[in-house]
């Protein structure tokens, strides 16, 4: 995917905040808070962040849920910066499959969305 530069200075604390969603562990309300204050902070409305969660964090982080031993201390800022932008965007099938593996994260989320709305 292609970002300029003032994109990528917005996106990257982003990226890394929703990439969080994606650890296996239970996120602690400080966890949560601190993804709904990096979404509030990128200036994205919430559809906007929603679209990047799907488009471009879900697809390089998901497969950690997937895994027996997932990461669970937090993802790499590196790794994650670095593997978004050099992903393709997802294809009509892998969009499908993104989507139909959001239940994985839906609860999380959601609690994320409730702090939001309370900033």
């Amino acid at each position: 995917m292609n970002f300029d530069l003032e994109t990528l200075t917005i996106r990257k604390p982003l990226w890394v905040a929703l990439s969080d969603l994606f650890l296996d562990t239970e996120l602690q309300e400080h966890d949560l808070a601190f993804i709904a204050k990096r979404m509030k902070e990128s200036g994205y409305s919430l559809e906007e962040v929603h679209d990047i969660l799907m488009v471009e964090v879900l697809p390089v982080c998901i497969a950690n849920l997937y895994s027996v031993a997932g990461e669970w201390a937090g993802f790499n800022e590196n790794w994650v910066v670095k593997t978004i932008i050099s992903a393709r965007r997802p294809n009509r099938f892998r969009q499908w499959m993104n989507r139909r593996s959001f239940w994985m994260i839906k609860n999380e989320w959601e609690e994320v969305v409730k702090r939001y709305h309370h900033l």
